[in-house]
């Protein structure tokens, strides 16, 4: 592992075949796979094997680079509507990072990987597909061989001091193009429509954005439940932590500035905005980015609980995402899934008051 200083954002770490390292799958969503960084001790990695690249341990065991302590490596997967790393990197250190405070963000280090690197994470990925351990959704799909950078993330995972949980916003504000008659916001709006088709994605148990910031604490407290009841990777007593999430969000301003800024980035809409323009990809972007939750396990005061946001990776119009994204709002206005008028009346709003729209207008 070779590691020169460097700007911001940037490690300028190489992870080679060569890298005093072993990784090992943790997740994978649609556009990265995650993976854990253990010395070559193994799992039992300890605080002495990270420091000078370079040098050992006592014992022996070669030092992972400090700067990767506390981090999971994320790395690109082959796909044509994907950033390339540096672009990401670049977006998130440019239009991201002076957005929010930075104990609000997931941080992110962009090191550099060689094709044998990636070669090797593929063969775990193959491995595990081969072994039915991967998602059946993200099957055949592996990482851009030819991309040469990956990036070094804050681990947000549980541990002995910690729960954790996580959760996308989504739309925190309604779709600037929705008609002013609607009885849903956007992200229940193309939940409904997609319940419509896939009668694995039951919409009654899901939240609604707009109840997360609109000052009502019974409705806080009813989407916070939710959010702890079906989080990817929740302890199964993670329920116990539900008032101290609930007295942390009433205080924190996070969620209230992810919306404003949703505002303030696309105040257009889909259908008008230039899709290439970098606030309009930065709406985007935080649309879509995932909040993450560290929660001590030991009863202690709000201020202790961690809140990060990541998956903050650009959202560009390529890979035909700009047509996707029109045609999508526009079939939400026509097929009146907005206002609620839509010819399937299983999905009707008035059966449905998971939006808060709908309860507002009832």
């Amino acid at each position: 592992m070779v590691a020169t200083r460097s700007s911001s954002g940037t490690a300028n770490v190489t992870f080679d075949q060569n890298s005093p390292i072993d990784i090992h799958y943790f997740a994978e969503g649609a556009a990265n796979v995650v993976f854990i960084l253990y010395s070559k001790r193994g799992i039992c990695t300890r605080d002495e094997d990270f420091g000078e690249p370079g040098t050992t341990t006592k014992d022996g065991v070669p030092r992972i680079d400090s700067r990767l302590k506390g981090k999971l490596l994320r790395l690109r997967k082959d796909l044509s509507f994907i950033a390339p790393a540096e672009d990401s990197n670049r977006h998130f250190e440019e239009q991201i990072k002076h957005l929010f405070p930075a104990e609000s963000l997931v941080e992110q280090l962009l090191c550099n990987v060689t094709p044998e690197f990636v070669i090797k994470c593929n063969e775990e990925l193959r491995t595990l597909e081969g072994h039915g351990l991967r998602p059946e959704k993200r099957l055949g799909v592996y990482l851009a061989e030819n991309e040469p950078y990956a990036t070094a993330v804050t681990d947000m995972r549980s541990d002995d001091q910690h729960a954790s949980c996580e959760f996308k916003p989504k739309w925190l504000a309604q779709s600037p193009s929705a008609p002013p008659d609607s009885k849903r916001c956007r992200t229940c709006a193309l939940r409904a429509m997609r319940a419509t088709k896939d009668a694995q994605l039951p919409h009654r148990t899901e939240i609604c954005p707009l109840t997360l910031v609109d000052g009502n604490q019974d409705h806080l407290s009813s989407a916070l439940a939710r959010v702890l009841g079906r989080s990817k990777g929740a302890p199964l007593n993670l329920l116990d932590f539900a008032q101290q999430l609930l007295l942390f969000f009433e205080d924190s301003p996070l969620l209230g500035l992810l919306r404003d800024l949703q505002v303030e980035k696309d105040p257009k809409g889909i259908l008008e905005a230039d899709p290439s323009d970098t606030d309009f990809m930065t709406a985007m972007t935080i649309r879509d980015c995932t909040l993450f939750l560290k929660i001590p396990n030991q009863e202690g005061t709000k201020a202790q609980i961690e809140a990060r946001l990541g998956d903050l990776d650009l959202k560009t119009p390529d890979g035909n995402k700009a047509e996707y994204w029109r045609k999508t709002e526009q079939q939400l206005i026509d097929e009146g899934w907005y206002t609620a008028t839509e010819r399937d009346t299983l999905s009707k709003a008035e059966d449905d008051p998971v939006c808060l729209l709908s309860r507002n207008t009832a």
